[in-house]
């Protein structure tokens, strides 16, 4: 029975390892270069993607994942703020690939407002065009 059990337990961990919304790279950053993609966003709307993917259903393996996304996006908006930024102004944000590509995963997911769809495609844009820039580099 003890063999029936960790046999079950093995295969979820590695089926539900295959689907999970990775926090880290395959490689250390010692192995491999970070990229950084630096979006330029309106503090106010760094505030409200940081809120907006609150609403996210999220699986127990990617929790790692949506904390390091959220967290980037709080530490970015707080910054501005000490700094004396106001939510009109633009400000760029540090968002190292993966974390990028999480969030844009979560947003992505994420259901919205017919009255919203023109921020998100906004916010959408701005990273994905941060992304296209980093790759020309």
């Amino acid at each position: 029975m003890k063999h029936i059990l960790l046999s079950a337990l093995v295969a979820c961990t590695l089926i539900a390892g295959t689907t999970v919304v990775s926090a880290q790279q395959n490689l250390s950053p010692t192995q491999a270069e970070v990229v950084t993609i630096k979006p330029k966003l309106k503090l106010g709307d760094v505030k409200a993607v940081a809120n907006f993917i609150g609403g996210v259903d999220i699986k127990g393996n990617e929790v790692d994942a949506f904390i390091e996304v959220k967290k980037t996006l709080t530490s970015a908006a707080e910054a501005a703020a000490k700094a004396g930024k106001k939510d009109d102004d633009v400000i760029t944000v540090d968002l190292k690939l993966d974390v990028a590509q999480n969030l844009f995963l979560l947003m992505q997911r994420a259901s919205l407002k017919g009255a919203e769809a023109e921020k998100f495609k906004e916010i959408t844009t701005s990273i994905q065009e941060a992304a296209k820039e980093a790759q020309k580099k």
